[in-house]
């Protein structure tokens, strides 16, 4: 995988310390180096796992990931996630070490490495700084003695985002919990936030991160522009609703025609319903004409392989002159392919097959291999893939062309609806226009006015919101269309990686594409054919671990080829059932053996998920860290501490495995 000229660069965690942390009151200082490979904190519940990684991000960024903020933009999530961390580790540290309880983190950003030192509740504030180059040689160092705290902390701020090539620090924050990070807020970066997807993939496929900064922006305001019209246009249908009733309440003289405006509404309703028909067969005829390709693509390379596999046979088993084709050529004297005739004909196909050519491509023949009986069962396998790629293509088609008649009938019924309202509003111009005004009482006359006034004015704002809120599309149409043209470019490596990724966890063929919508390009995946819009067409578990698969695709096509990227999983693995838990452990597995990093927390007994894992990577590139040493166990956790003793040997024993 490749992203050549690609600026973002990750930190690479290496080493962390933790003293006077009180939530772990077994251990006054903590200290771990991650490695190379997997670092897992196994423990019980309620220890403090899902702490550990929010102290590993808190390290790098003074920032706690509050599980109820949503994301709009990175510069507002950053602002108002910094009030959060002082209070999430309020209780996690004795009031008696407040002062004394600090961590220290050690990680790489390209060939800068940096130590950071904090304490808890001090927000844009370090304690100590170091950064030293590749090397060895200190370029900076500073600690509490030379600088306050703040001043300590925008150095750091302005080394790092030189070293990762951000236009911001909140862009460091988002990649970190968005991208990075997979932690007991369960967020989904694929379905449940399409800002922070959006914002991902700007910054992930290379689009300049100054212009991702302006983007989130433009988009932000064009946003709010969007809800302010829609309050206006609210407001406008209010006044006008009001000064209907008014009408209504002055006398029958005064009515407009209701009649007519309920006839008008319903008029107006059947063309919104076709309008919606008509967007929906068009994204059910998008879907089956892509199924119909991709089943095409698979029934002919099937066809291929079997083509080959069957002439590999014949031509092991049998001499080329006995090929049917050629057969029939030496036979008859006249090619099957041109129609020539004589013994030219037989002449020249029987030079090449001396010369131990292919008398029709011209090419060597292939030197015999040995076959046995698994060749023919090959071919019988290949046969009834190819029955089945067939009958499954045959199905497609089918309904490809019955959505397609579908898709014009549906346009046809909008055609139908959108005259028929027409001709209704031609038709009936005057009494849909005419508003009759009360003339008992000037009062009556100035309140109607004043709703028309209101009116106006609503709609006025409305338009004024609207032409501002198309002014910041068309600034950023030209950095989306920028990212749709990365993101075509760089397909060919992420794509298979993401396939390859999500494959280990769900057994099934998987897809997804860019699609350029009215508010951006839009991420769409595809299972076996089926674009899973929703994420309630995936099961809990499928939900999580193909997000996951998504960022580890994201990660390491960020990183690149000669990079290290590494990510943050608390793993989620309550939601597993057991067919898919070994399943997601080879995902994993298959995300380190890349070159790759991952720190994860898991329960115990969470079975099959960390035992693969550990045979995939073995104790060279894995280490479980023994959680239940660090705190007091609960009066039931400790009568269970054999079950742990015995989790902990059968991990043990995986990683034995893993290194045969």
């Amino acid at each position: 995988m490749s992203n050549a000229g690609q600026p973002v660069k990750l930190p690479v965690i290496h080493t962390l310390e933790l003293s006077h942390f009180t939530l772990y009151q077994n251990r006054n200082k903590i200290s771990i180096d991650f490695g190379d490979g997997v670092f897992c904190l196994a423990g019980a519940n309620g220890l403090g796992k899902s702490t550990f990684l929010a102290i590993l991000n808190y390290a790098i960024t003074g920032i706690v990931a509050s599980p109820n903020q949503k994301f709009q933009s990175a510069k507002e999530y950053y602002k108002d996630s910094l009030k959060y961390a002082p209070g999430y580790f309020q209780g996690r540290v004795k009031e008696l070490y407040r002062n004394d309880a600090e961590v220290t983190v050690r990680f790489t950003v390209g060939e800068s490495e940096y130590t950071v030192t904090r304490d808890f509740f001090t927000v844009q504030s370090l304690r100590r700084l170091e950064i030293e180059s590749s090397d060895g040689k200190r370029v900076w160092a500073v600690n509490d003695s030379d600088l306050d705290g703040n001043a300590i902390h925008n150095e750091y701020v302005s080394a790092i985002l030189s070293d990762t090539g951000l236009a911001g620090f909140e862009q460091l924050v988002f990649l970190q919990h968005f991208l990075v990070t997979f932690d007991e807020r369960r967020h989904l970066l694929f379905w449940d936030s399409p800002d922070a997807t959006l914002y991902a993939l700007y910054l992930v496929f290379g689009v300049d991160p100054t212009k991702v900064a302006d983007a989130a922006e433009w988009a932000r305001m064009a946003e709010r522009l969007e809800s302010q019209a829609r309050n206006a246009q609210y407001q406008a249908t209010t006044a006008r609703d009001n000064r209907n009733d008014v009408l209504k309440r002055t006398g029958p003289d005064t009515l407009p025609n209701m009649e007519l405006l309920d006839q008008h509404e319903k008029l107006v309703a059947l063309q919104l319903k076709a309008q919606k028909l008509l967007e929906g067969k068009t994204d059910e005829v998008e879907d089956a004409r892509l199924r119909v390709s991709v089943l095409a693509a698979e029934s002919s390379s099937l066809r291929r392989d079997y083509n080959k596999s069957f002439a590999s046979r014949f031509i092991s088993q049998n001499h080329p002159g006995q090929h049917p084709l050629i057969a029939q050529l030496l036979e008859n004297c006249e090619c099957a392919v041109c129609g020539q005739t004589g013994e030219a004909v037989t002449h020249a196909a029987k030079a090449a097959i001396d010369a131990n050519s292919c008398p029709l491509c011209r090419l060597e023949l292939p030197a015999p291999v040995d076959q046995s009986d698994d060749s023919f069962a090959q071919l019988e396998e290949l046969d009834s893939k190819l029955a089945t790629a067939k009958e499954q293509l045959v199905s497609a088609q089918a309904a490809f062309e019955r959505l397609n008649a579908e898709l014009s009938s549906a346009r046809a019924s909008l055609v139908e609806a959108t005259d028929t309202l027409r001709s209704f509003e031609q038709d009936n111009a005057d009494e849909l226009k005419h508003e009759k005004l009360p003339s008992d009482t000037d009062a009556i006359t100035k309140i109607l006015q004043q709703y028309d006034d209101e009116r106006r004015e609503a709609t006025r704002r409305r338009d004024d919101f609207r032409a501002r809120r198309e002014e910041y599309r068309r600034k950023l149409a030209p950095i989306q269309k920028e990212l749709a043209h990365k993101y075509h470019a760089a397909e060919l490596d992420f794509v298979p990686t993401f396939q390859r990724l999500a494959y280990q966890f769900l057994g099934l063929d998987l897809e997804v594409q860019m699609y350029e919508r009215a508010r951006g390009p839009e991420l769409v995946l595809t299972i076996n054919g089926t674009r899973r819009r929703e994420t309630t067409q995936l099961s809990e578990s499928q939900q999580y671990f193909v997000d996951i698969a998504l960022r580890m695709a994201l990660v390491q096509y960020l990183v690149g080829d000669e990079g290290v990227g590494g990510m943050f999983i608390d793993t989620p693995e309550g939601s597993l059932d057991i067919a898919y838990e070994g399943r997601a452990g080879q995902m994993f597995g298959q995300f380190v053996t890349q070159g790759n990093r991952l720190v994860m927390t898991a329960n115990i007994n969470s079975s099959q998920l960390v035992l693969r894992l550990a045979e995939e990577c073995g104790s060279a590139r894995m280490h479980v860290e023994r959680m239940t040493s660090w705190t007091t166990l609960s009066e039931v956790q400790a009568e269970s501490e054999a079950l742990f003793d015995d989790a902990y040997s059968r991990i043990e024993q995986a990683l034995e495995r893993g290194n045969a």
